[in-house]
């Protein structure tokens, strides 16, 4: 339960620039203040002078204050900003995607456990405007449990995890996606984000000035209850939030050249955890990765075995970042050299 020194310092520091740019969102932006500044009283934030977009000054993600003792406050901020960036759900059969993108979405899944979730999240991505883009999706399981069960417009890709037993290898799988896609920018996306309509047209309009970005300033976690009514009704409109968060390693995205200049991702993780911060460090040799301009929804679902444990790949991790960025692209690369490129694609 939260304390009234809490609730008091909270107001003194985080709500009143909140309670600002909510009621006076006009007059907060004269004065250099939007929701994209919002943040914790010990963290900085940084604009970069050429997007626009807001670069987290810490090394962690971090749950926002403000959302934590005044959950009501969440809402009102859920509505507010995807009242500025509209999410758009095409769960249609038509074909929406494009053979000549812009952009490839690649989606990594393990099987047909979260597919409820799945249909959400590609029906965000089908619902985009103003892009030419693909999507693809690259199953790791031991049968084609989701092959059948995807619009037809999704590129679909079924793989065997090559070691089962070590657990689900996303690094794999996002590489594979990554050797058949065709657009000049790659979204590194979860099957748990749902997005904005314009989310991979604001992506590329960062990337056309910088290597990569993560897009996403905010996380709007949904509770188990919202994400279960809003999967029934295919639709966003009563939201229950849990937590908001900051500084995620993911979405990502990323130029293609880029992505293959740094070595792809690295497949010597498996489960849950460090992969994507792995890929980050390495992303940042080309110059600090841009920040986020989005809001974007993340779905309820049971924690991944890895995480739940607090095993998260720790000790790996540690190793593996112990050796400099640039010697672990040279060694990804010549791992992947080894490496047949992957067939069957649908």
């Amino acid at each position: 339960m939260t304390s009234l020194r809490e609730c008091l310092g909270c107001w003194a520091n985080e709500r009143w620039k909140t309670e600002w740019v909510l009621r006076q969102p006009r007059l907060a932006r004269r004065m250099g203040m939007t929701w994209l500044d919002l943040c914790n009283r010990n963290e900085r934030l940084l604009i970069d002078g050429v997007t626009g977009a807001r670069l987290c000054d810490w090394a962690d993600s971090s749950i926002l204050t403000v959302g934590r003792v005044f959950p009501r406050v969440q809402e009102r901020l859920f509505q507010y900003c995807f009242s500025l960036w509209p999410i758009a759900l095409n769960f249609n059969h038509d074909r929406v995607t494009s053979p000549n993108p812009e952009a490839s979405i690649l989606i990594a899944v393990g099987g047909s456990e979260r597919l409820p979730l799945l249909r959400m999240v590609l029906a965000s991505l089908r619902g985009q405007v103003g892009v030419e883009l693909e999507i693809i999706v690259v199953e790791q399981s031991d049968h084609a449990d989701l092959e059948d069960q995807l619009p037809p417009d999704i590129r679909y890709l079924h793989r065997p995890n090559p070691v089962p037993d070590r657990g689900f290898n996303k690094s794999l799988a996002l590489n594979q996606a990554a050797d058949h896609a065709r657009g000049a920018v790659l979204f590194i996306h979860d099957g748990d984000y749902v997005v904005p309509r314009e989310y991979v047209k604001e992506g590329i309009r960062i990337l056309n000035q910088k290597n990569g970005c993560r897009p996403a300033r905010w996380l709007f976690y949904l509770e188990q209850d919202a994400t279960q009514r809003a999967i029934a009704e295919n639709q966003l409109m009563f939201p229950g939030i849990e937590k908001i968060v900051q500084n995620n390693p993911t979405p990502i995205a990323i130029r293609s050249d880029a992505y293959r200049r740094i070595g792809g991702h690295d497949e010597s993780y498996f489960g849950w955890g460090g992969e994507d911060l792995e890929f980050l460090s390495r992303m940042r040799t080309g110059g600090r990765e841009n920040g986020g301009t989005l809001p974007v929804v993340h779905l309820w679902h049971p924690p991944a075995p890895k995480k739940a444990s607090g095993d998260r790949n720790r000790e790996h991790h540690d190793q593996t970042m112990a050796v400099p960025a640039e010697q672990r692209i040279r060694q990804l690369h010549s791992e992947r050299q080894e490496r047949p490129r992957c067939q069957n694609l649908m």
